[in-house]
């Protein structure tokens, strides 16, 4: 081959760096990623794809399902949307374009079904780089063996070979037609794939295998077209056939498609959506209480209701009953005892006091369900005889006789007992009631004193989640004053994100205190959540702090309570103050910026307030909120410019602490500036003192005029130093100004 073969056969490559010569062949497009679906325990979980290819005209539908031992209620929901979402992902890598994808999830099954997906993959062009090209060719321009190797191997002539311009520069290149493959085989690779990659809270392996998966592994149900799809996960082979309710249909049916899998299913007395389980879980409920004649209303739990659809398949409920004598319990214990332990649902008469009854959920529907409820009731009974027990053994002692009892009682082994956190956030309270609450410093005392005594009861022992709860009921019973008791009940409040808020403000000021005595304390001595893993819940109590500040309207500064708390903390502390303290107050400075996003504050504004006022949770939510609105104001650019030029001048020159001397001032502008920022500062104390950040903006904007007119007229940088540093002094009490608000610099919104 001669050297005009390396221009008749290797063209130039095209002037935007693309390859040169006929583009790819068009072929379909990726599918859509999955829409958000339902959250945790909806069955309901859908995606979509508007690509279209040329296999549009032969489109297929399919179904799987993986049967299981029942796993725990909190578990499949989660997975049903994990499976929904990398088998659209996988779908969309491999460009198989598909209508709807829909996961539903059981006790004993996980399944998705896919609508309207392409049978073939499209064909698809490909690109494959060679060796550089500068290695391609001889000192004669002929083809290397390099060259010619690679075109040999690619299975295509020298000639088909062109020049690919790349980052590293010109290489060899062949655009290959890549044929596309069945749909069938690319599930058949995914889906063993994706089940072995959802993640559970627990795994097992079991058997001779070693796959991990939340149960052991029964049956697959894979059917693409009407046709059985061959796959195989955890050792079993797919089939054409699901099962049914394992007592009322155990046996094998068959399912053709997505379109009959939730039909065919409930002929076998299984509910496959969990909107259908949960809707008759309800109803099942009401019908219990309806056709028992009794005037009744069941106390439904939202979250044990969602539960208990979680564990059932086809839920039946029967109306039981108890000893009229463990009415003497208070609600929260009996009530505790059955929802918690056996997650039955308690009752209330027409008066609203609780009723000698209680309802139970069944996964299976019984010929006789009178023996159903004997039993129900037989283990009721053994429960409340346990929760009687101890409270009435409870009753020998009171309250506050069980306070030495805490110093027996380890809060943290690296933070010491119950006993000296009780002391820390005693005095605590005590610091935040003297500033927001004066009058209550008393009561807030004597409710941080007994607020963790309860912890030493026999029932909070058997029941955990009753920390608080029985606090304020034996409070009640040892005549301490309400607003104490239900300062205990509160301490812990919210207990989840989205949870009430202490009503009462004892209360919030013990809540506070708590909260921000375990986040200091977890952070003097190292135990920073991570990423992935917050095991002490500082996320939430930091959030808690900042809601409750937030709701009560405290206008206080976190900067001196956390400098207290850590001082308390010194005997066990394993970092110095200083960094603690800066990793503490940049915990919660993250936390606030988040609640600030979630409040419609853009990102640019939130970090504007917080890199100045994080420490001042209300008053940082009410200046940003101010500057939100300020920034949609017409001119809000120019504003913002002329402010960041101040502050960028202050930071070229320094002059931070450097006084204004008005004498130094001689130039009309300056005085003018000067007069304008003495109207503004005279306001601000009134502004500040009432919170009134918007009107603070207003005063603060109408510095721009006046500032303007001072970069027009008057040079900063004068060759005299004392006319220079008069100018810099009046500009950095003019940015102290801006200050006030946020730091101008960090807004890139504009």
């Amino acid at each position: 081959m001669t050297s005009r073969s390396r221009t008749g056969f290797f063209s130039a490559p095209a002037a935007d760096g693309a390859p040169s010569g006929p583009s790819p062949a068009a072929g379909g497009g990726p599918a859509s990623g999955a829409a958000p679906g339902p959250g945790p325990g909806a069955s309901g979980d859908s995606a979509s794809s508007g690509a279209a290819s040329s296999a549009d005209a032969l489109k297929v539908d399919y179904i799987f399902e993986l049967g299981v031992e029942e796993m725990p209620a909190g578990y499949f929901g989660p997975a049903a949307s994990q499976l929904r979402d990398e088998l659209a992902r996988a779908l969309e890598a491999a460009r198989l374009p598909f209508g709807s994808l829909e996961a539903w999830a059981g006790p004993r099954r996980l399944a998705a079904g896919i609508r309207d997906l392409a049978a073939m993959q499209p064909d698809f062009s490909q690109e494959v780089t060679g060796p550089p090209l500068a290695s391609a060719f001889d000192a004669n321009g002929n083809p290397t063996k390099a060259a010619e190797g690679f075109a040999k191997g690619q299975g295509v002539p020298v000639s088909e070979v062109f020049t690919l311009q790349t980052k590293k520069g010109p290489y060899l290149a062949v655009r290959k037609t890549v044929a596309g493959r069945p749909a069938g085989e690319i599930l058949a690779e995914a889906l063993p794939a994706i089940l072995g990659s959802l993640k559970f809270p627990k795994t097992m392996i079991w058997g001779e295998g070693e796959h991990r998966f939340a149960r052991p592994a029964h049956w697959i149900l894979s059917v693409l077209g009407g046709d059985l799809l061959p796959l195989e996960f955890a050792g079993i082979r797919a089939g054409a056939v699901s099962y049914g309710h394992r007592f009322l249909s155990p046996g094998p049916l068959s399912v053709s498609g997505p379109g009959e899998y939730a039909a065919r299913l409930a002929e076998a007395r299984v509910l496959a959506g969990f909107e259908d389980r949960h809707e008759a879980v309800l109803a099942e409920i009401a019908g219990a209480v309806e056709s028992s004649g009794l005037d009744l209303s069941p106390v439904v739990d939202p979250d044990l209701a969602r539960e208990v659809a979680n564990l059932v398949e086809e839920p039946a409920a029967v109306l039981g009953s108890f000893d009229p004598g463990f009415l003497d319990l208070p609600l929260a214990v009996s009530a505790t005892a059955m929802q918690e332990h056996q997650r039955y649902f308690p009752v209330l008469d027409r008066q609203g006091r609780q009723a000698p009854n209680f309802i139970a959920v069944n996964n299976t529907r019984a010929r006789d369900m009178d023996v159903v409820r004997r039993g129900h009731e037989r283990v009721l009974r053994a429960r409340l005889e346990d929760a009687r027990f101890y409270y009435l053994d409870d009753r020998k002692a009171s309250l506050a006789s069980r306070s030495p009892e805490l110093s027996a009682v380890v809060f943290h082994s690296l933070l010491g007992t119950y006993a000296e956190k009780t002391e820390r956030v005693s005095r605590l309270a005590a610091d935040l009631a003297r500033e927001v609450a004066p009058d209550l410093r008393d009561t807030v005392m004597r409710a941080a004193e007994l607020s963790k005594c309860d912890l030493v009861t026999g029932v909070v022992k058997e029941f955990p989640s009753l920390q608080g709860v029985m606090g304020r009921e034996y409070a009640l019973l040892d005549g301490e004053p309400p607003e104490v008791a239900e300062a205990i009940a509160e301490q812990y409040m919210p207990v989840r994100a989205g949870g009430p808020l202490p009503a009462t403000p004892a209360g919030a000021i013990l809540a506070a205190a708590d909260k921000l005595d375990t986040v200091c304390g977890c952070f003097s001595v190292g135990l920073d959540p991570t990423g992935g893993s917050d095991p002490f819940a500082l996320r939430r109590q930091a959030l808690g702090v900042l809601l409750t500040i937030l709701d009560r309207g405290w206008r206080l500064s976190l900067d001196p309570y956390v400098e207290r708390a850590l001082a308390a903390l010194s005997p066990f502390a394993a970092r110095s103050p200083r960094e603690s303290r800066d990793k503490v107050m940049e915990f919660f400075s993250a936390r606030l910026k988040t609640h600030l996003l979630d409040q419609g504050v853009s990102a640019d504004g939130a970090e504007a307030v917080l890199c100045l006022h994080g420490g001042q949770p209300l008053s940082a939510l009410q200046r940003a909120l101010a500057l939100e609105g300020l920034k949609r104001r017409d001119g809000f650019r120019d504003l913002a410019q002329t402010f960041k030029r101040v502050v960028n001048i202050i930071r070229k020159f320094g002059g931070r602490d450097l006084p204004v001397h008005p004498a130094s001032l001689s130039q009309d502008a300056e005085k003018r500036l000067l007069e304008a920022v003495a109207a503004v500062d005279a306001d601000t104390a009134r502004h500040l003192h009432d919170g009134d950040f918007a009107g603070l903006i207003d005063r603060v904007a109408a510095l721009k005029g006046p500032v303007d007119a001072f970069f027009d007229e008057v040079l900063v940088d004068d060759p005299d130093e004392s006319l220079k540093t008069a100018r810099i002094a009046l500009l950095n009490r003019t940015a102290s100004l801006f200050e006030l608000i946020a730091d101008f610099s960090k807004i890139s919104t504009l």
